[in-house]
């Protein structure tokens, strides 16, 4: 053998090297995709927030009201528009703020129901300012759907109003039935996780109020359609509507009470809150660019309802986002304060002190 033969290569570390040289590459796009998944999933929660979140962050609170203004924009762009607006291009501008307003509206539900059931529980909530909510838009949901839908209610609204055009859209009626459906699952919550235990249980003067209206909302129509008339349909209408607005004013003050007591708001949603605030800014807006479109005031002073509900939403919700944010911001980080500061829980923890002291003394003696 001669001693200047160069040695063979072999051709496996080739193979190694070029199986190598795939492997990173292969690598390189799964952590690509798996990236790609995962910006995507986080901007998909971010959008989702409203439902999906309860840690309320700015930036998941900034993308989760874009995305709703966004689709109520989408939504009021492809919904009839209101014909008695004088100028076209603002109709889709009303229609967009409109059912903006429906969407964020509507979607403030859902945090909340969404967040009873993942606790199993309603403590932290209100019984008063459901039962309240329920009553009241069911008298709103009877207000929009007679305005937007009753011939004879509409003649006579024109005939009081010198022929003002009706501000009441189908956004605002479509959001009335909406948020009568969910109020009512809300307050059947309470009763189902948590029945009447003593944070649940209404005061009987709610009860009253909500019977007595109940009575007379049902009472006013058999009598004027068996022919004993006490005034019209309109004003029948404005009732309720000042109902609703007696609702709004009041049903707030038993939750920003409860949260006082317990020092925290825990277990009441904020996300309700802040779609509730942006909902009431765009209520109020479109009511006034409306009356200012048809250069007719009227259009505020015949529906206050919908102006009196979006002003009392957004001072209760500037309350209620100054109790979470900065008087119990400590306390809401606190993982056990629902079952600390809860009245029926501390009563229950006091009671339990009180025997083993009992039982340490019987001990004793």
């Amino acid at each position: 053998m001669s001693t200047h033969e160069t040695p063979t290569t072999s051709s496996t570390p080739l193979l190694v090297d070029e199986e190598g040289g795939r492997e990173p590459r292969q690598r390189q796009e799964e952590n690509a995709g798996n990236v790609f998944r995962h910006r995507c999933g986080r901007w998909l929660e971010m959008m989702l927030s409203p439902v999906t979140d309860h840690q309320d962050s700015l930036p998941t609170i900034f993308f989760g009201l874009l995305f709703v203004t966004v689709c109520g924009s989408l939504l009021g762009f492809l919904m009839p528009k209101n014909e008695s607006l004088p100028t076209p291009f603002y109709r889709i501008i009303s229609s967009m703020i409109g059912y903006t307003c429906f969407v964020a509206w509507g979607v403030s539900f859902y945090p909340q129901v969404i967040n009873n059931f993942k606790r199993r529980t309603t403590l932290g909530l209100s019984a008063d300012f459901c039962g309240l909510n329920v009553l009241g838009f069911a008298c709103y949901a009877i207000y929009n759907l007679s305005l937007f839908y009753s011939a004879e209610v509409q003649k006579e609204y024109r005939e009081q109003h010198n022929d003002a055009p009706i501000t009441v859209q189908s956004n605002d009626v479509a959001f009335a039935v909406h948020s009568f459906v969910l109020a009512s699952i809300t307050f059947l919550q309470i009763a189902y996780f948590d029945g009447l235990r003593s944070q649940q249980r209404p005061f009987r003067i709610i009860l009253c109020f909500i019977a007595v209206v109940s009575v007379l909302a049902v009472a006013y129509p058999l009598l004027q359609l068996a022919g004993m008339k006490f005034g019209t349909w309109l004003q029948y209408l404005y009732m309720l509507s000042f109902v609703k607005i007696i609702v709004t004013l009041t049903k707030y003050i038993p939750q920003v009470i409860l949260n006082f007591r317990r020092k925290s708001t825990v277990g009441f949603s904020i996300w309700q809150i802040l779609l509730d605030l942006n909902g009431g800014v765009l209520n109020d807006l479109q009511l006034v660019f409306d009356s200012m479109d048809m250069k007719d005031w009227a259009g505020i002073t015949g529906n206050p309802a919908k102006l009196y509900l979006g002003v009392i939403s957004i001072l209760f919700d500037i309350i209620f986002i100054v109790q979470h944010y900065w008087l119990y911001r400590n306390t809401n980080d606190t993982a056990d304060l629902d079952e600390i500061m809860d009245p029926l829980t501390t009563g229950n923890y006091h009671a339990t002190i009180s025997e083993n002291v009992e039982e340490a003394e019987d001990e004793c003696e």
